[in-house]
């Protein structure tokens, strides 16, 4: 309603303005609003991928990766409409005076279309911003929620005035004619009035992440489901029982597809795709598939179900979940350094996809699916035997030269044989709400994510009431948190020589018998008396060593002050077999230490 209202009143106010000017000066301006906006799409995506890759992970600046494609179209085009203005005018000379009602009308004509693009763009940008679902009650993709296709997206109308879908066919058109590239924007963003909008109809509201950096993600390999021509109804079966009903199912039109196949693109993320609980989380606005018809013209879909690890204890056993109802958001369970999840996508005969676009970044589709099920019951055993997706794991890991600890010894004296690994989310000191600094505290008193320095005598606590101490992190019921000591004294020590061998930036991890690698998402440093240090963030994996001295954490062998523990949020159930940087195993537990217990 209020975007409607403001867009209305902008556009009647732009085109008032420059029928006035009359018809010389309004032609003027639209071809510099022409102009401004191929610039503003030319620059569009090598911007908003710069920007992203420039985005750091915590901090004020870290609002880059959420507003990069908002602010790459909008500033461009801004930009440039005002230098091509000044260009113009003074290339030009004098501005001619209306004088008839000619000018009036032709004014009016070019001034109207000026700012139809303008509005047009300046919507289209706002739904690359994550501002909320509906933000100024505006839902121009909605979910459908009876009939046939229950929870489809599909469009919901638009603006009274249709501008940015006026904008999203004229520039589309100009692509593949006149400004015509080797990837036209039409190829690459078939829907541009309403793709944004669709990618922040997502979790926590429309605040999710809305884009990836390009190695945040891998495309693994497709499958496809049926011949091409098998009715989608028998396709989208929900479960292997013969009697088992049917998923409905709607294009992006709101049109049933009657018959063709299910692409399967199964996709690995990895840390930096997760969201600040630490989770991946996929609603079905942020994946498309684009597919081009037996014309030629592109098209796009998004998934109606999505194959995932099911238990975290388990890294082979998998669901398929299926997006037939509004606001249903998917996300990875545990606590693994990757995620492998399939989306899968209608595809009506006839249609050949060529990309899938997963929150604004592409993967190309090449070649033929490398698996091929006749039938969805031959998918559905697939997912059953563990063979569809597959889990997550490392791959050839160096074992050569690993100390063999004791998992059984978790003493907290330092004896011969003391496992440097030790399961539980006790911070090991306490301290009150009110010096939690930059931390962020649940309601339970527990850490959430952050960072906080403290010294030894500024958590003096004694006698304070037990309501507002703070010593532990937050889980949920999925996760165990483990400790790892890589102090001076510990056989994981970071000064060990086989650690020294290793690169520095390579990653430490805790590897599960099934293979699963879990980042350290955090660490407590104490030097004895002087500082204590805690760091602790689900989303930002330590991504090497030498990261560690940049926050300031530095072992010598020579102190005897120095503590230091990683932390890593792993999954419950799973046993811990090794503790690695990279694919170097520094400690080998045996027997392996099982992740059993619940934390609180």
């Amino acid at each position: 309603m209020y975007m409607n209202i403001a867009a209305t009143l902008l556009l009647l106010a732009l085109t008032w303005i420059w029928m006035n000017r009359g018809f010389l000066n309004a032609l003027l301006h639209l071809l510099c609003t022409i102009g401004a906006a191929a610039i503003a799409f030319a620059f569009w995506e090598p911007l908003a991928m710069l920007l992203i890759g420039m985005a750091p992970e915590r901090g004020f600046m870290a609002v880059l990766g959420y507003i990069a494609w908002g602010v790459s179209l909008l500033v461009p085009f801004g930009v440039s409409l005002l230098l091509l203005r000044v260009i113009a005018d003074k290339a030009v000379g004098m501005n001619v005076k209306p004088i008839s009602i000619i000018d009036y009308v032709g004014g009016g004509i070019c001034g109207a279309l000026a700012a139809s693009l303008t509005v047009g763009i300046i919507v289209i940008a706002l739904g690359y911003f994550p501002l909320g679902t509906g933000f100024l009650g505006y839902r121009p993709v909605n979910y459908t929620t009876k009939g046939q296709g229950s929870g489809s997206l599909t469009r919901a109308g638009g603006l009274w005035i249709p501008v940015e879908r006026f904008t999203a066919a004229a520039l589309g058109q100009l692509s593949e004619t006149t400004l015509r590239s080797a990837h036209p924007l039409a190829e690459w963003h078939p829907e541009l009035d309403i793709e944004g909008y669709a990618i922040n109809t997502s979790a926590n509201g429309g605040m999710a992440r809305p884009s990836l950096k390009p190695d945040d993600a891998r495309l693994l390999s497709t499958y496809r489901v049926g011949d091409g021509s098998t009715p989608i109804k028998e396709l989208l079966k929900e479960s292997p029982a013969p009697d088992a009903l049917s998923q409905g199912y709607l294009d992006e039109n709101g049109n049933p597809v009657q018959t063709g196949s299910l692409l399967g693109v199964v996709v690995e993320f990895k840390s930096g795709a997760k969201e600040e609980n630490g989770q991946i989380v996929m609603g079905n606005g942020q994946a498309a598939l684009l597919m081009r018809d037996p014309e030629g013209r592109v098209t796009e879909a998004h998934p109606v179900a999505l194959i995932s690890q099911a238990r975290s204890d388990n890294a082979g056993l998998f669901g398929r979940w299926m997006y037939d109802t509004e606001n249903v958001f998917i996300a990875s369970v545990g606590g693994a350094s990757t995620a492998t999840m399939a989306f899968e996508f209608v595809v009506p005969a006839g249609y050949t996809p060529f990309a899938v676009s997963i929150k604004n970044t592409r993967f190309p589709i090449e070649g033929e699916p490398k698996a091929e099920f006749p039938t969805p019951e031959a998918r559905f055993a697939a997912i059953a035997g563990g063979t569809l997706v597959g889990g997550v794991s490392v791959e050839d890991i160096d074992t050569s030269q690993a100390a063999t600890v004791n998992s059984a010894n978790t003493g907290t004296s330092r004896t011969a044989g003391e496992s440097p690994i030790i399961a539980g989310n006790s911070l090991g000191f306490t301290f009150e709400v009110r010096q939690k600094g930059g931390l962020e505290i649940d309601s339970e008193n527990r850490v959430v994510r952050g960072s906080v320095k403290f010294r030894p005598s500024d958590i003096n606590n004694r006698g304070a009431d037990r309501k507002v101490l703070v010593d532990r992190i937050a889980v949920t019921p999925d996760i165990v948190i483990v400790k790892v000591n890589v102090g001076p004294d510990s056989a994981a020590s970071l000064l060990g020589r086989v650690a020294r061998s290793v690169d520095r930036v390579l990653p430490p991890q805790l590897i599960d018998t099934n293979g699963t690698a879990y980042p350290a998402v955090g660490f407590i440093y104490i030097e004895e008396g002087k500082l204590i240090q805690l760091e602790y963030d689900p989303a930002q994996p330590i991504r090497g060593m030498a990261q560690l001295q940049q926050k300031g954490v530095s072992l010598s062998s020579s102190r005897t002050d120095q503590k230091l523990q990683l932390i890593f949020r792993c999954s419950k159930g799973v046993a811990i077999k090794h503790y690695a940087i990279g694919s170097k195993v520094i400690i080998n537990l045996d027997p392996p230490l099982l992740l059993d217990q619940a934390q609180n």
